[in-house]
């Protein structure tokens, strides 16, 4: 889970500055506006920037990964994690890169719009509490930690943990690669129905 810091008054215009465009200039105002940025501990200059505005109710929130100077707006596609990453600002290691499949799978959607997150606690799961109390308890005792191993010769991650996947809880096979961060999704598994149907899933 991601911690965002408010970013000062100097810091935060440089940022709207950078990130509006003529068209929604008047969403980008630090009358209107609040600037956060959260520490990615994969990327080495990269960070998670928020912008939220409060000029309209409900108020609503833009998510990019920035340097600073440069700014991908996170819109659900693979494609802004896939260019920070092919800057070569990728540093993935066995003990952050469940929490590059964390942001990764809550910043990127299914090609079919639906939901996806990865599952470190149960409870910190986004739609946790909206879910019935038989599923509530079945993901829950359920519920292994992540394992992560690591082919050093093909430079590959294997994730096993569990996933959200459109209303359900998959235990899945996860293989990322270490240079890239591409990710291929195996073998998943209904963990409250077991045993599920497997499949194959690459995703960039």
């Amino acid at each position: 889970m991601m911690r965002w810091r408010r970013l000062d008054r100097e810091t935060s215009q440089n940022v709207l500055e950078s990130v509006k465009s003529a068209s929604d200039a008047g969403l980008f105002s630090l009358a209107t506006s609040e600037v956060e940025s959260a520490i990615l501990p994969f990327y080495k200059d990269f960070k998670a920037y928020k912008v939220t505005n409060y000029a309209s109710l409900p108020s609503f929130s833009f998510t990019y990964l920035g340097d600073g100077q440069f700014f991908h707006f996170l819109d659900g596609s693979p494609e802004p994690v896939v260019a920070v990453n092919d800057k070569g600002q990728l540093q993935l290691t066995e003990t952050n890169v469940t929490e590059y499949l964390a942001f990764y799978f809550e910043n990127v959607g299914n090609e079919d719009g639906g939901e996806r997150y990865f599952i470190q606690n149960p409870q910190d799961m986004p739609l946790f509490d909206s879910l019935d109390e038989d599923t509530e308890d079945a993901i829950i005792r359920n519920h292994k930690a992540p394992i992560v191993t690591f082919d050093a010769a093909d430079g590959l991650f294997t994730v096993v943990a569990e996933i959200y996947v459109d209303g359900q809880v998959n235990r899945a096979h996860i293989e990322v690669k270490k240079g890239t961060g591409r990710i291929r999704i195996t073998n998943q598994t209904m963990i409250w129905n077991e045993p599920g149907e497997n499949q194959i899933e690459t995703i960039a």
